[in-house]
């Protein structure tokens, strides 16, 4: 699933320390909706909205 331009890497990975940094270190699913994002495969608004609907139903 990748196909990311080296800047695209770039962002993920200052999320995914970041987020370490506050030792709320990224899963797979997260880093995958970021891939989605960063390479334009989904919205911001999509992946939203598939997070609301996987804790809508349980």
């Amino acid at each position: 699933m990748s196909g990311l331009t080296p800047q695209q890497q770039y962002d993920i990975d200052q999320i995914a320390a970041t987020m370490g940094l506050e030792d709320m270190p990224l899963d797979e699913k997260t880093y995958n909706y970021l891939v989605q994002l960063a390479t334009g495969e989904k919205s911001a608004n999509q992946i939203i909205d598939a997070i609301k609907k996987e804790y809508t139903n349980g």
